[in-house]
């Protein structure tokens, strides 16, 4: 079928009804608007909404932040290729000179009248390829701090709670309980079913550990498993998927992400707190061993009893040391005690001595003091003369006039000298 031999109605044309009706037979011309939507509808009636072309990228620009616009050639420069999508759409790190086969829907824009494919997916092509998309998006995230080990988390010693992010159908899925029973029973564990490849299995992974990390905290898992079984390169690119290492480093539970090949890590791996080399060794590495527990509580008890059993001995001996100088202590406090009180009772004696002496010799001045009184020498018929308070010694300090006052045994008189 010619592209160009069309079968055309022209009332599909959204011509102006006034125009004449054609004459029957007679070519038929189209708006330019009319003949793009006409050769769109055979494009798409022709290929289909995905037309896959394979060819080499060049001229791959991203404008405004958000179109992406490249050239698809043939190799050996035959022919070239629009391409356009937006950046949403672009799941793979392309650059110019990749090999790549896109999905597309074939259009012809009518405002600039350019034929250009309308790019759905885009796969990466050659050998080494998907290595070299990796090694991309491995540095771009990287150097966002992605798989930053300073901020990588410990897991908890003891979980009590375990999220497994596991396909139920895969081997890993039973590796991981079988192992995880044997090593230490009795957890919760929480199992979150999802496709670990396909197309399904980003959009369930990334949707999964957004879902768990919504819970409140107190119904959170203490630690979360993402995990699945070995595979070629093809078959883990889930996991190297710039959404679900997103999604794993966003977690907020500790998070470790175990696959089943030693020989390369995941982006994922990278970006987990923990990176488990296996099912298997992710159970190892969430839950310790019950009998190395049982072992070393066993040690530890044994190092403890050791332990106290030297500190009592110790305690023992200082206590008896302790006694010891005690006993010395309190013998020479009872010596010194006892000197003490002998010389108590010397100073006793000496005192009562001085006591009876000092008594002896207040009595004799008592009764000295009783015969200087002055009141006793009054009763006798003395008296004491005073001359304006002062005592009179010297009849010379009296003249005629003066008035004196005669102090007797039992009162006072006042009285003038007349001679």
């Amino acid at each position: 079928m010619d592209l160009f031999d069309f079968n055309f109605d022209a009332s599909d044309a959204n011509e102006p009804e006034a125009e004449p009706e054609p004459v029957a037979g007679a070519p038929v011309a189209l708006s330019v608007s009319a003949a793009v939507e006409l050769i769109n509808q055979q494009l798409f009636g022709i290929a289909g909404p995905d037309l896959m072309v394979e060819g080499e990228v060049s001229e791959f620009a991203i404008s405004q932040g958000k179109w992406v616009r490249f050239t698809l050639k043939d190799t050996d420069g035959g022919a070239l290729l629009k391409c356009f999508l937006t950046i949403y759409q672009l799941k793979v790190d392309i650059e110019n000179g990749d090999k790549v086969v896109v999905h597309a829907t074939p259009k012809i824009y009518p405002r600039y009248g350019q034929f250009t494919l309308n790019v759905n997916s885009i796969e990466l092509q050659g050998e080494g390829a998907l290595a070299k998309q990796l090694e991309r998006l491995r540095l771009k995230l990287d150097q966002e701090g992605l798989f930053d080990p300073a901020r990588k988390r410990e897991l908890p010693r003891y979980p009590s709670r375990i999220g497994l992010v596991a396909s139920r159908e895969s081997a890993a899925y039973t590796d991981f309980l079988r192992i995880l029973q044997n090593r230490w029973g009795g957890v919760q564990v929480d199992s979150y079913h999802v496709h670990v490849q396909g197309e399904r299995a980003v959009p369930e992974i990334v949707g999964t550990l957004q879902a768990i990390n919504a819970l409140p905290e107190d119904e959170r898992p203490d630690v979360l498993v993402l995990t699945r079984g070995g595979g070629a390169l093809e078959d883990l690119m889930a996991f190297n998927d710039e959404a679900v290492v997103r999604a794993v480093f966003a977690s907020a539970v500790p998070i470790v992400v175990g696959i089943g090949h030693e020989r390369d890590e995941s982006l994922a791996e990278l970006a987990a707190d923990v990176r488990a080399s296996t099912p298997s060794n992710a159970a190892e590495r969430v839950v310790p061993d019950r009998e190395a527990i049982e072992r070393q509580v066993d040690m530890t008890a044994q190092r403890l009893l050791d332990v106290v059993q030297d500190q009592l001995q110790r305690k023992r001996h200082a206590v008896d040391t302790s006694v010891h100088r005690l006993e010395r202590v309190m013998q020479m406090v009872r010596y010194e005690v006892e000197r003490a009180m002998g010389a108590v009772e010397r100073m006793g004696t000496v005192l009562l001595h001085d006591l009876a002496s000092a008594k002896d010799r207040v009595a004799s001045l008592a009764r000295y003091l009783n015969e200087m009184d002055p009141q006793r020498v009054l009763k006798r018929g003395y008296a004491i003369v005073r001359k304006d308070k002062a005592i009179l010694k010297d009849v010379s300090a009296i003249s005629q006039g003066d008035q004196i006052h005669v102090q007797l045994a039992n009162g006072t008189l006042t009285t003038t000298v007349t001679e």
